[in-house]
């Protein structure tokens, strides 16, 4: 089961994605600000950081940077997600190693699930290999019967 930390200082959207990500099966432990977020994460080992940038003590952006010149965090899959949307802070994050940057009001709660099961490299929560791709349909061996012609009219 994949481990997921959401980092996440508004309570409102905390709980939301909370009860989502769990109803899909991961394992949830969260923060509430940067310096929790660190803290969680040296202790916690996730998976995936869910990262938000705006947030009290440390920002996303330091904490992204903090993480990725720690060894024991370097290799940590990470998605922010903020209402930043500025070209600029979308480098800045991709500059600091982030995985996704999703900006708040341009996705939906199903688009952050679809965002981490994809950065989690597709498997199920449950650490299922990854879905077979769909076969291509196939034509069945005795196609059913043409249907009649219609009467031609005189």
């Amino acid at each position: 089961m994949s481990k997921v930390l959401l980092v996440e200082d508004d309570f409102s959207l905390r709980d939301i994605y909370s009860a989502r990500f769990q109803a899909e099966g991961y394992t949830l432990v969260t923060a509430s600000d940067g310096e929790e977020a660190l803290a969680t994460a040296m202790r916690e080992h996730p998976d995936l950081i869910v990262l938000d940038v705006m947030m009290p003590k440390i920002s996303g952006f330091d904490v992204l940077d903090i993480l990725r010149s720690t060894p024991e965090t370097k290799d940590t899959k990470v998605i922010m997600m903020t209402a930043l949307s500025g070209e600029g802070d979308r480098q800045r994050g991709e500059a600091l190693g982030v995985n996704k940057y999703l900006v708040k009001s341009q996705v939906t709660l199903e688009d952050v699930v679809a965002a981490v099961k994809q950065v989690l490299g597709g498997a199920a929560a449950s650490g299922d290999a990854k879905p077979a791709a769909k076969a291509a349909p196939q034509t069945p061996k005795n196609p059913p019967p043409a249907p009649p012609n219609p009467p031609k009219a005189t």
